[in-house]
């Protein structure tokens, strides 16, 4: 996981040393919640969102 990643999960409240599962599901979370724009696009904290569960997908 890269340093802006792991940056942005502390600054979203989810340990990156958690297991990846629980990191999964805040993470998406808070993408569904807070990081898509009035067309449903991602905006910048949802494009890493989406960075680090294409990380997480392919471990």
């Amino acid at each position: 996981m890269s340093e802006e990643q792991i940056k942005f999960l502390e600054r979203i409240g989810v340990d990156p040393k958690a297991d990846l599962d629980v990191i999964e599901e805040k993470v998406g979370d808070y993408l569904t919640l807070n990081c898509l724009d009035e067309n449903y696009k991602p905006t910048a904290d949802g494009l890493l969102c989406e960075s680090i569960l294409d990380y997480i997908s392919i471990q």
